[in-house]
Protein backbone atom coordinates (compact mmCIF):
# COMPACT_ATOMS: atom_id res chain seq x y z
CA UNK A 1 0.00 0.00 0.00
CA UNK A 2 2.89 2.33 1.10
CA UNK A 3 4.44 1.69 -2.42
CA UNK A 4 1.74 2.35 -4.35
CA UNK A 5 0.97 5.37 -2.66
CA UNK A 6 4.22 6.76 -3.10
CA UNK A 7 3.80 5.92 -7.12
CA UNK A 8 0.51 7.71 -7.27
CA UNK A 9 2.39 11.00 -5.82
CA UNK A 10 5.46 10.53 -7.90
CA UNK A 11 2.60 10.27 -10.89
CA UNK A 12 1.14 13.11 -9.55
CA UNK A 13 4.37 15.23 -9.38
CA UNK A 14 5.11 14.58 -12.97
CA UNK A 15 1.97 15.07 -13.98
CA UNK A 16 2.21 18.61 -12.50
CA UNK A 17 5.54 19.26 -14.06
CA UNK A 18 4.64 18.20 -17.25
CA UNK A 19 1.19 20.89 -17.12
CA UNK A 20 3.77 23.48 -15.34
CA UNK A 21 6.35 23.08 -18.09
CA UNK A 22 3.68 23.28 -21.46
CA UNK A 23 1.77 26.69 -19.46
CA UNK A 24 4.78 27.99 -18.45
CA UNK A 25 6.92 27.40 -22.02
CA UNK A 26 3.63 29.01 -24.16
CA UNK A 27 3.62 32.26 -22.14
CA UNK A 28 7.35 32.83 -21.94
CA UNK A 29 7.68 33.17 -25.70
CA UNK A 30 9.30 36.24 -28.17
CA UNK A 31 7.48 39.10 -26.40
CA UNK A 32 8.36 38.34 -22.98
CA UNK A 33 11.85 36.98 -23.73
CA UNK A 34 12.89 39.94 -25.64
CA UNK A 35 11.83 42.25 -22.61
CA UNK A 36 9.24 44.41 -24.81
CA UNK A 37 6.17 42.75 -23.29
CA UNK A 38 7.11 43.42 -19.61
CA UNK A 39 7.79 46.77 -20.58
CA UNK A 40 4.34 47.31 -22.51
CA UNK A 41 2.45 45.74 -20.12
CA UNK A 42 4.08 46.01 -16.95
CA UNK A 43 7.48 48.18 -16.19
CA UNK A 44 6.74 51.24 -18.11
CA UNK A 45 3.62 51.73 -14.77
CA UNK A 46 6.30 51.74 -12.28
CA UNK A 47 5.31 50.57 -9.06
CA UNK A 48 1.80 50.06 -10.32
CA UNK A 49 2.98 47.55 -12.76
CA UNK A 50 4.94 45.96 -9.78
CA UNK A 51 1.83 45.41 -8.24
CA UNK A 52 0.20 43.87 -11.30
CA UNK A 53 2.44 41.46 -11.60
CA UNK A 54 0.97 39.92 -8.33
CA UNK A 55 -2.32 40.19 -10.01
CA UNK A 56 -1.50 38.14 -13.53
CA UNK A 57 -0.41 35.22 -11.36
CA UNK A 58 -3.43 35.14 -9.65
CA UNK A 59 -5.45 35.51 -12.63
CA UNK A 60 -2.83 33.03 -14.31
CA UNK A 61 -3.39 30.27 -11.81
CA UNK A 62 -7.50 30.81 -11.91
CA UNK A 63 -7.85 30.45 -15.96
CA UNK A 64 -5.25 27.73 -16.40
CA UNK A 65 -7.36 25.75 -13.78
CA UNK A 66 -10.86 26.71 -15.69
CA UNK A 67 -9.18 25.59 -19.21
CA UNK A 68 -7.94 22.59 -17.55
CA UNK A 69 -11.05 21.14 -16.29
CA UNK A 70 -12.90 22.36 -19.47
CA UNK A 71 -10.92 20.31 -21.27
CA UNK A 72 -11.75 17.53 -18.73
CA UNK A 73 -15.83 18.24 -18.68
CA UNK A 74 -16.38 18.79 -21.60
CA UNK A 75 -14.98 15.77 -23.05
CA UNK A 76 -14.98 16.96 -27.00
CA UNK A 77 -13.24 15.41 -29.69
CA UNK A 78 -12.34 18.11 -32.03
CA UNK A 79 -11.76 21.87 -31.52
CA UNK A 80 -15.35 22.37 -33.87
CA UNK A 81 -16.89 20.86 -30.70
CA UNK A 82 -15.59 23.16 -28.20
CA UNK A 83 -16.63 26.18 -30.55
CA UNK A 84 -20.10 25.08 -30.82
CA UNK A 85 -20.03 24.59 -26.28
CA UNK A 86 -18.37 27.76 -26.50
CA UNK A 87 -20.44 30.38 -28.95
CA UNK A 88 -23.64 28.36 -29.67
CA UNK A 89 -25.11 29.71 -33.11
CA UNK A 90 -21.95 31.75 -33.53
CA UNK A 91 -19.51 29.28 -33.74
CA UNK A 92 -18.69 29.37 -37.00
CA UNK A 93 -18.34 32.62 -37.13
CA UNK A 94 -15.78 32.95 -34.38
CA UNK A 95 -14.00 29.41 -34.80
CA UNK A 96 -13.30 31.52 -38.27
CA UNK A 97 -11.92 34.15 -36.11
CA UNK A 98 -10.03 32.59 -33.67
CA UNK A 99 -8.33 30.39 -36.51
CA UNK A 100 -7.33 32.86 -38.68
CA UNK A 101 -5.87 34.49 -35.14
CA UNK A 102 -3.68 31.73 -34.59
CA UNK A 103 -2.00 31.38 -37.87
CA UNK A 104 -1.20 35.11 -37.74
CA UNK A 105 0.31 34.55 -34.72
CA UNK A 106 2.30 31.43 -36.22
CA UNK A 107 3.33 33.32 -38.82
CA UNK A 108 4.80 36.31 -36.75
CA UNK A 109 6.90 33.62 -34.94
CA UNK A 110 8.34 32.72 -38.37
CA UNK A 111 8.50 36.08 -39.04
CA UNK A 112 10.32 36.73 -35.61
CA UNK A 113 12.98 33.65 -36.96
CA UNK A 114 14.03 35.77 -39.46
CA UNK A 115 14.36 39.30 -38.08
CA UNK A 116 16.89 37.17 -35.37
CA UNK A 117 18.89 36.20 -38.43
CA UNK A 118 19.26 39.40 -39.30
CA UNK A 119 20.92 40.53 -36.24
CA UNK A 120 22.99 37.00 -36.98
CA UNK A 121 23.46 36.87 -40.67
CA UNK A 122 22.66 40.66 -41.67
CA UNK A 123 23.68 39.77 -45.23
CA UNK A 124 22.23 36.47 -45.58
CA UNK A 125 18.69 36.20 -47.44
CA UNK A 126 17.37 33.11 -47.67
CA UNK A 127 15.55 32.35 -44.55
CA UNK A 128 17.15 29.24 -43.45
CA UNK A 129 16.92 29.64 -39.71
CA UNK A 130 12.69 30.11 -39.92
CA UNK A 131 12.76 27.22 -42.31
CA UNK A 132 14.79 25.22 -39.42
CA UNK A 133 12.18 26.32 -37.58
CA UNK A 134 9.39 25.10 -38.96
CA UNK A 135 10.65 21.74 -39.78
CA UNK A 136 11.37 21.35 -36.11
CA UNK A 137 8.11 22.47 -34.97
CA UNK A 138 6.38 19.93 -37.43
CA UNK A 139 8.54 16.95 -35.75
CA UNK A 140 7.20 18.27 -32.30
CA UNK A 141 4.01 18.94 -32.70
CA UNK A 142 3.45 15.20 -34.34
CA UNK A 143 4.81 13.56 -31.42
CA UNK A 144 2.37 15.25 -29.29
CA UNK A 145 1.40 17.07 -25.83
CA UNK A 146 4.30 14.52 -24.44
CA UNK A 147 6.93 15.91 -27.15
CA UNK A 148 5.99 19.52 -26.33
CA UNK A 149 6.25 19.12 -22.31
CA UNK A 150 9.45 17.07 -22.94
CA UNK A 151 10.66 19.81 -25.40
CA UNK A 152 9.80 22.44 -22.38
CA UNK A 153 11.70 20.31 -19.87
CA UNK A 154 14.83 21.14 -21.65
CA UNK A 155 14.27 24.10 -23.10
CA UNK A 156 12.57 26.55 -20.04
CA UNK A 157 15.08 25.66 -17.68
CA UNK A 158 17.69 27.30 -19.70
CA UNK A 159 15.52 30.32 -20.03
CA UNK A 160 14.99 30.38 -16.69
CA UNK A 161 18.65 30.67 -15.80
CA UNK A 162 19.56 32.99 -19.08
CA UNK A 163 16.72 35.35 -17.47
CA UNK A 164 17.07 35.11 -13.84
CA UNK A 165 21.50 35.95 -14.29
CA UNK A 166 20.28 39.32 -16.71
CA UNK A 167 17.65 40.20 -14.00
CA UNK A 168 20.10 40.03 -10.90
CA UNK A 169 23.66 41.37 -12.43
CA UNK A 170 20.74 44.24 -13.71
CA UNK A 171 19.31 45.50 -10.55
CA UNK A 172 22.44 45.22 -8.36
CA UNK A 173 24.59 47.08 -10.87
CA UNK A 174 21.99 49.85 -10.95
CA UNK A 175 22.65 52.91 -9.89
CA UNK A 176 21.49 53.99 -6.20
CA UNK A 177 19.63 56.97 -7.45
CA UNK A 178 17.45 54.56 -9.91
CA UNK A 179 15.78 52.85 -6.63
CA UNK A 180 15.48 56.15 -5.54
CA UNK A 181 13.44 57.03 -8.74
CA UNK A 182 11.94 53.74 -9.02
CA UNK A 183 10.37 53.98 -5.46
CA UNK A 184 8.61 57.53 -5.76
CA UNK A 185 7.10 57.46 -9.21
CA UNK A 186 4.51 56.04 -10.58
CA UNK A 187 3.87 56.54 -14.19
CA UNK A 188 0.12 56.67 -15.80
CA UNK A 189 -3.26 55.64 -13.99
CA UNK A 190 -3.73 52.86 -11.31
CA UNK A 191 -6.97 52.42 -13.79
CA UNK A 192 -4.58 51.92 -17.12
CA UNK A 193 -2.18 49.32 -15.29
CA UNK A 194 -5.28 47.34 -14.56
CA UNK A 195 -6.30 47.31 -18.47
CA UNK A 196 -2.69 46.44 -19.59
CA UNK A 197 -2.46 43.62 -16.76
CA UNK A 198 -5.90 42.06 -18.04
CA UNK A 199 -4.95 42.32 -21.73
CA UNK A 200 -1.39 40.67 -20.79
CA UNK A 201 -3.46 37.79 -19.25
CA UNK A 202 -6.09 37.25 -21.58
CA UNK A 203 -3.61 37.41 -24.80
CA UNK A 204 -1.36 34.81 -22.99
CA UNK A 205 -4.46 32.89 -22.30
CA UNK A 206 -6.21 33.24 -25.87
CA UNK A 207 -2.82 31.13 -27.06
CA UNK A 208 -2.69 28.50 -24.43
CA UNK A 209 -5.90 27.99 -23.64
CA UNK A 210 -6.46 25.33 -26.31
CA UNK A 211 -3.34 22.96 -25.40
CA UNK A 212 -4.69 23.61 -21.78
CA UNK A 213 -7.41 22.11 -22.46
CA UNK A 214 -6.71 19.06 -24.47
CA UNK A 215 -3.69 18.48 -21.71
CA UNK A 216 -6.61 18.74 -19.14
CA UNK A 217 -8.06 15.70 -20.70
CA UNK A 218 -5.26 13.35 -19.26
CA UNK A 219 -4.86 15.07 -15.91
CA UNK A 220 -6.69 14.87 -12.18
CA UNK A 221 -8.18 17.99 -10.27
CA UNK A 222 -5.51 18.12 -7.94
CA UNK A 223 -2.82 17.98 -10.44
CA UNK A 224 -4.81 20.37 -12.40
CA UNK A 225 -4.83 23.27 -9.47
CA UNK A 226 -1.54 22.55 -8.26
CA UNK A 227 0.07 23.19 -11.75
CA UNK A 228 -1.96 26.19 -12.16
CA UNK A 229 -0.60 27.43 -8.69
CA UNK A 230 2.61 26.57 -9.50
CA UNK A 231 2.20 28.46 -12.74
CA UNK A 232 0.88 31.89 -11.65
CA UNK A 233 3.47 31.81 -8.55
CA UNK A 234 6.71 31.48 -10.87
CA UNK A 235 5.01 33.99 -13.99
CA UNK A 236 4.60 36.17 -10.48
CA UNK A 237 7.95 36.26 -9.41
CA UNK A 238 9.81 36.28 -12.88
CA UNK A 239 7.49 39.06 -14.25
CA UNK A 240 7.63 41.29 -11.32
CA UNK A 241 11.95 40.81 -11.02
CA UNK A 242 12.04 41.27 -15.12
CA UNK A 243 9.82 44.52 -14.77
CA UNK A 244 12.06 45.86 -11.71
CA UNK A 245 15.48 45.15 -14.03
CA UNK A 246 13.70 47.02 -16.79
CA UNK A 247 12.64 49.93 -14.20
CA UNK A 248 16.08 50.41 -12.67
CA UNK A 249 17.50 50.52 -15.86
CA UNK A 250 15.65 52.88 -17.86
CA UNK A 251 17.81 53.35 -20.85
CA UNK A 252 16.84 49.90 -21.88
CA UNK A 253 13.33 50.64 -22.65
CA UNK A 254 14.91 53.13 -26.05
CA UNK A 255 15.58 49.52 -27.55
CA UNK A 256 13.61 46.99 -29.83
CA UNK A 257 14.29 44.11 -26.90
CA UNK A 258 15.58 45.35 -23.54
CA UNK A 259 16.66 42.19 -22.59
CA UNK A 260 19.04 41.98 -24.85
CA UNK A 261 20.36 45.74 -24.43
CA UNK A 262 20.80 44.51 -20.35
CA UNK A 263 22.85 41.51 -21.25
CA UNK A 264 25.06 43.91 -22.46
CA UNK A 265 25.66 45.09 -19.35
CA UNK A 266 26.86 41.09 -18.09
CA UNK A 267 29.05 40.10 -21.10
CA UNK A 268 29.57 39.74 -25.22
CA UNK A 269 28.87 35.54 -24.31
CA UNK A 270 25.34 37.03 -22.76
CA UNK A 271 24.70 38.91 -25.98
CA UNK A 272 25.21 35.58 -28.05
CA UNK A 273 23.29 33.86 -25.57
CA UNK A 274 20.29 36.33 -25.54
CA UNK A 275 19.82 35.77 -29.24
CA UNK A 276 19.98 31.59 -28.83
CA UNK A 277 17.22 32.45 -25.66
CA UNK A 278 14.95 34.34 -28.18
CA UNK A 279 15.29 31.93 -30.92
CA UNK A 280 14.04 29.22 -27.93
CA UNK A 281 10.80 31.45 -26.75
CA UNK A 282 10.00 31.85 -30.40
CA UNK A 283 9.91 28.02 -30.80
CA UNK A 284 8.00 27.39 -28.01
CA UNK A 285 4.91 29.49 -28.19
CA UNK A 286 5.39 28.48 -31.82
CA UNK A 287 4.83 24.50 -31.36
CA UNK A 288 1.78 25.66 -29.09
CA UNK A 289 0.47 27.85 -31.16
CA UNK A 290 1.10 24.86 -34.64
CA UNK A 291 -0.32 22.50 -31.94
CA UNK A 292 -3.88 24.50 -32.09
CA UNK A 293 -4.50 25.06 -35.78
CA UNK A 294 -3.33 21.35 -36.87
CA UNK A 295 -5.53 19.93 -34.24
CA UNK A 296 -8.82 21.90 -35.46
CA UNK A 297 -7.63 21.04 -38.53
CA UNK A 298 -7.30 17.44 -38.04
CA UNK A 299 -11.43 17.57 -37.25
CA UNK A 300 -10.90 18.14 -41.29
CA UNK A 301 -8.50 16.54 -42.58
CA UNK A 302 -8.45 12.58 -41.08
CA UNK A 303 -4.21 12.55 -41.55
CA UNK A 304 -2.64 14.38 -38.87
CA UNK A 305 0.81 14.60 -40.92
CA UNK A 306 -0.88 16.14 -44.01
CA UNK A 307 -2.96 18.90 -41.02
CA UNK A 308 0.20 19.79 -39.47
CA UNK A 309 2.51 20.52 -42.74
CA UNK A 310 -0.15 22.29 -43.93
CA UNK A 311 -0.81 24.72 -40.99
CA UNK A 312 3.19 24.96 -41.15
CA UNK A 313 3.21 25.92 -44.81
CA UNK A 314 -0.08 28.60 -44.38
CA UNK A 315 1.64 30.33 -41.79
CA UNK A 316 5.05 30.17 -43.46
CA UNK A 317 3.95 31.60 -46.30
CA UNK A 318 2.04 34.28 -44.54
CA UNK A 319 5.28 35.22 -42.61
CA UNK A 320 6.69 35.94 -45.76
CA UNK A 321 5.10 39.42 -45.61
CA UNK A 322 7.59 40.77 -42.55
CA UNK A 323 7.71 40.73 -39.09
CA UNK A 324 6.78 44.48 -38.63
CA UNK A 325 3.79 44.31 -41.43
CA UNK A 326 1.99 41.27 -39.22
CA UNK A 327 2.76 43.35 -35.52
CA UNK A 328 1.74 46.56 -37.26
CA UNK A 329 -1.53 45.35 -39.56
CA UNK A 330 -2.74 41.91 -38.61
CA UNK A 331 -2.11 42.05 -34.85
CA UNK A 332 -4.64 44.65 -33.92
CA UNK A 333 -7.00 42.42 -35.70
CA UNK A 334 -6.89 39.83 -33.33
CA UNK A 335 -6.83 41.63 -30.09
CA UNK A 336 -10.50 41.99 -29.55
CA UNK A 337 -11.19 37.96 -29.93
CA UNK A 338 -8.68 37.72 -26.55
CA UNK A 339 -10.71 38.84 -24.02
CA UNK A 340 -14.36 37.64 -25.43
CA UNK A 341 -12.87 34.13 -25.62
CA UNK A 342 -11.70 34.10 -22.08
CA UNK A 343 -14.84 36.00 -20.86
CA UNK A 344 -16.90 33.09 -22.95
CA UNK A 345 -14.72 30.58 -21.70
CA UNK A 346 -15.60 31.53 -17.35
CA UNK A 347 -19.18 31.89 -18.50
CA UNK A 348 -19.10 28.45 -20.05
CA UNK A 349 -17.44 26.93 -16.80
CA UNK A 350 -19.53 28.75 -14.89
CA UNK A 351 -22.49 26.63 -16.65
CA UNK A 352 -20.60 23.31 -16.70
CA UNK A 353 -20.66 24.05 -12.81
CA UNK A 354 -24.61 24.91 -12.56
CA UNK A 355 -25.72 21.76 -14.79
CA UNK A 356 -25.80 18.91 -12.46
CA UNK A 357 -24.49 15.53 -13.56
CA UNK A 358 -22.89 16.98 -16.42
CA UNK A 359 -20.29 13.83 -16.69
CA UNK A 360 -23.71 11.63 -18.52
CA UNK A 361 -25.02 14.43 -20.62
CA UNK A 362 -23.74 13.68 -24.09
CA UNK A 363 -22.98 16.58 -26.13
CA UNK A 364 -25.14 17.54 -27.92
CA UNK A 365 -27.85 17.90 -25.12
CA UNK A 366 -25.79 19.59 -23.58
CA UNK A 367 -25.42 22.30 -26.05
CA UNK A 368 -28.86 22.45 -25.90
CA UNK A 369 -28.85 23.05 -21.98
CA UNK A 370 -26.86 25.77 -22.19
CA UNK A 371 -27.62 27.48 -25.06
Amino acid sequence: MKLKSLKSKKTNKMSTIKVFLIFFGTIVGAGFASGREVYVYFARFGIWGLLMTILAGIAFFILGYVFLQLGKNCKVDSLSDFFKLLFGKFAHIFEIIIIFSYIIVLGAMFAGFDSLQKIIFPYFSFPIIALIGAILCVFTVLGGIDKISKLNGILLPLLLVFLISIFVVSIVKAPIQNYTNALNVTYGSLFNSIGCCIIFVCSNMFLTGFVLMKTGTETTKNVDKKASILTGLVLSIITFFASLSIILNPTSIQYDMPFVYLAFGVSNIFVILSVIILWLAIFTTAVATMFTISWWLSGYINDKLIAVILTCLISFLLSRVGFSVIIDIFYPLTGFMDIIFVICAIILYKKINAIKNYEHTSIMNYNKKIN
